[in-house]
């Protein structure tokens, strides 16, 4: 059943078998096959290739000359959480003897609520709850009334992708005055290549980690949701942050020794 059928998850495969969950999985375990959870990747453009090996290797230069560069980046990002549920890898499941290290592709769309946080070595900030629309000003104004108050007497680099409100002028007016120099984005002091989730701590250690705390348990209310994102983003503690931080040095190199192709999570 597992040979033809390598997916099923554990309730499927008991379910199947008939036996329940706890003798399904002692089989695998006898059988010696493990649970392997595809990545979930976006598709990367011919050109994408060679500017994500460019960045790689210009933050590696970075790193090398100043190996404290790295505790001075702030990575931000938003991910948005629904209530019915969140496209997640630990959702699939793939038996083997060996990691097959499959991955799926995915569309950059997603749906629900809108959240935005931010993280360095030291910590983490959030979230935010986007009221409404994120749009240039909308995004703009976030960052004066709640990202700047904790970063405008630190000498950060901040971080930010490619994203639409990301890009407009305003935001990126604003960006140019407070961080001269220090800003990485689409179009800024220095660029960000498109489409990299897999170089951010955000994406690759962050949404990941609070979506399996949040979707734990089942919830009805944006209300709930919300309140579950803050409790998980509580659990964040300052050693994960620094890890997640220090991890990005290992990622880039990763990322340029295998030219510019998409890492696993």
């Amino acid at each position: 059943m597992v040979t033809t059928s390598p997916n099923l998850s554990v309730r499927q495969g008991s379910v199947q078998a008939g036996i329940s969950k706890r003798s399904y999985h002692d089989a695998m375990n006898i059988l010696h096959l493990k649970p392997y959870h595809p990545s979930l990747i976006v598709n990367l453009n011919e050109d994408d290739f060679d500017r994500r090996s460019k960045f790689c290797e210009m933050w590696l230069e970075k790193f090398n000359n100043d190996p404290n560069l790295i505790d001075h980046i702030f990575w931000s990002d938003e991910a948005k959480f629904n209530r019915n549920g969140v496209v997640n890898g630990h959702n699939c499941t793939y038996w083997s003897s060996e990691n097959p290290h499959i991955k799926f592709e995915v569309p950059n769309t997603k749906q629900g609520v809108m959240v935005w946080c931010g993280l360095t070595s030291s910590g983490l900030l959030g979230p935010y709850f986007f009221k409404e629309t994120v749009t240039g000003p909308v995004y703009k104004q976030m960052l004066i009334d709640y990202a700047w108050p904790y970063l405008k007497h630190k000498r950060l680099y901040f971080q930010h992708d490619g994203a639409g409100p990301h890009y407009a002028i305003v935001v990126r007016d604003w960006l140019d005055e407070k961080f001269p120099g220090r800003w990485i984005g689409r179009r800024g002091s220095f660029d960000w290549p498109a489409r990299p989730p897999d170089l951010t701590p955000c994406d690759f250690f962050l949404w990941g980690y609070l979506k399996d705390i949040v979707f734990r348990e089942p919830f009805a209310t944006i209300a709930q949701l919300q309140n579950k994102i803050e409790q998980a983003c509580a659990h964040v503690t300052y050693k994960m942050c620094e890890e997640a931080c220090h991890s990005v040095a290992h990622r880039l190199r990763d990322c340029l020794d295998n030219e510019g192709q998409f890492l696993s999570y």
